[in-house]
């Protein structure tokens, strides 16, 4: 097996299993634990299953990340595009504010 069929194997690994966790916290979760509690373990299991929600939103990014290495040089180059931007603004503003002051008339001072 190649480096690239076991890095997509563990890719549809873990996807799959957060697809199947959450079928199973959606359609279950809450009907078992309130069955055997009462109603007031119903507000913290809807909000674990909330919680949940935004997990899996994290996940496939996260694991495209880590298993695909077109994905993760381009969001290298991405990082490296906007520190430079960054960077790039900063020279400028600094370069603006010394020509400034710089280049005040004489005529322009007031004592």
């Amino acid at each position: 097996m190649s480096k690239y069929e076991r890095s997509m194997l563990i890719q549809a690994m873990f996807v799959s299993g957060v697809i199947e966790i959450q079928a199973f916290c959606f359609n279950f979760l809450s009907k078992l634990a309130v069955k055997p509690g009462n109603r007031e373990i119903e507000i913290p299991i809807n909000i674990f299953i909330n919680c949940y929600m935004i997990f899996i939103g994290d996940i496939l990014p996260t694991v495209n990340l880590i298993f695909v290495k077109r994905f993760r040089n381009n969001a290298k180059q991405a990082i490296v595009e906007l520190f430079s931007k960054i960077m790039i603004r900063k020279r400028m503003f600094t370069i603006v504010n010394t020509v400034l002051k710089g280049k005040v008339h004489p005529v322009a001072q007031v004592d």
